[in-house]
């Protein structure tokens, strides 16, 4: 953990603060980076989620956030407002504020992605463990 502004923060998965959702919507997912789990990080989160094969996140929105997933592994589809996005490694999905989304893992591997929010505040969820 960093206590000084402008000192570089280093973190690894097996770091992250964060939980397993319940059926019927199973992930695994963690914070990484927030202001809430480290000084002089701006005003962003960033996290990692793994998604077991034929499982998907809920259908959901962040009113005042944007949300980023970066795919590293696996295949599956993503729903943002009326749009379906095929995504694999190397995709990059946007997300606006007050947008709904949703991500299915259509494949029989899991599906690793980091995700980030912009500004932060939605990642408290996960860190106190309310997260659905």
């Amino acid at each position: 953990m960093s206590e000084a502004s402008g000192t570089p923060i280093v973190v690894t998965d097996a770091d992250g603060v964060g939980l397993t959702t319940p059926e019927p919507h199973v992930r695994h997912v963690k914070v990484l980076l927030s202001p809430f789990l480290q000084e002089g990080i701006g005003d962003f989160a960033v996290g990692s989620c793994e998604v077991p094969p034929h499982q998907s996140g809920s259908l959901h929105t962040h009113p005042d956030a944007a949300e980023i997933w970066m795919f590293s592994e696996g295949e599956g589809r993503a729903v943002v407002g009326d749009l379906e996005i095929v995504t694999g490694p190397g995709s990059v999905v946007y997300t606006p504020p007050g947008v709904s989304h949703q991500f299915f893992n259509t494949g029989d591997t899991p599906v690793r992605l980091f995700w980030m929010y912009s500004p932060s505040g939605t990642e408290r969820e996960v860190i106190e463990a309310e997260f659905s």
